[in-house]
């Protein structure tokens, strides 16, 4: 699906820090087909059919230990979003700071301990593509506090949840305000292990998990149904960052 504009509080980007861009860009790129542009500051987006998809950045020496996908929810109005996360009990780990035109970005910790972060738009609206091959397509949140969480993000975000039942088994479905469909969800985790997953999408995920496997990668969990979604398996690529694939149902 196209996207020109995404909604407030829908996921909008995710960037992959990362110890080795050329390898991602390789992995990644036989994987899904991007194509990798590369600006002046060393960020590469990934594209996909001429469309922005996701980004990726160097980590520097030292910053090893932040290797990993991190999640960015739209805001209109990220000095609110900021104020929203304080006072649903979150913290500010990177204040609202400009990146060049592209626009405004901030970083924070949900009272779990997960780390996310929300985009304010000017010349980057984001991914251009979601939910199709190769693109975003679904977002897990693995918590200690399921209830927490639910309770953290429909402050700060306005998002609302299935009731249950209507989850499927799954915790929670979650949707964005306005939303259409479900866009991600909320499962019961292990205590200090909070965190966002990206799935990307794929039309044959045993396909895709095999072909991960050669290309360097490692199938962590096989693909298997998750109720109310699809067929799921959660990887790492070459470099030991932790992602996902969805065939939807």
């Amino acid at each position: 699906m196209k996207i020109s504009r995404h909604p407030a509080g829908a996921p909008c980007w995710a960037d992959l820090d990362t110890t080795d861009v050329p390898a991602a860009r390789s992995f990644y790129g036989s994987l899904f087909g991007w194509e990798a542009l590369e600006l002046p500051s060393g960020y590469v987006n990934f594209t996909l059919g001429g469309e922005k998809i996701v980004g990726a950045v160097a980590l520097r020496e030292g910053q090893e230990h932040s290797a990993g996908w991190s999640v960015y929810f739209m805001s209109d109005d990220l000095d609110a979003t900021t104020k929203a996360v304080e006072e649903a009990g979150g913290r500010v780990v990177s204040p609202p700071a400009k990146v060049g035109p592209a626009g405004t970005a901030a970083v924070y910790h949900a009272p779990d301990g997960a780390v996310f972060g929300a985009w304010e738009p000017d010349k980057h609206i984001g991914s251009g593509l979601v939910r199709e091959s190769g693109t975003p397509a679904w977002y897990g949140l693995s918590t200690p506090d399921v209830d927490g969480a639910k309770a953290f993000y429909a402050q700060v975000f306005g998002w609302t949840s299935a009731v249950p039942g209507e989850a499927g088994g799954a915790a929670a479905h979650l949707r964005f305000v306005g939303g259409v469909a479900d866009f991600g969800g909320i499962t019961s985790g292990p205590e200090g292990a909070a965190g966002w997953t990206l799935h990307f999408g794929v039309e044959d995920i045993d396909g895709a998990a095999v072909t991960a496997s050669v290309l360097g990668g490692k199938v962590v969990t096989a693909p298997t149904e998750l109720p109310g979604v699809g067929r799921v398996a959660v990887l790492e690529d070459p470099s030991g960052v932790t992602f996902a694939l969805v065939q939807h149902a």
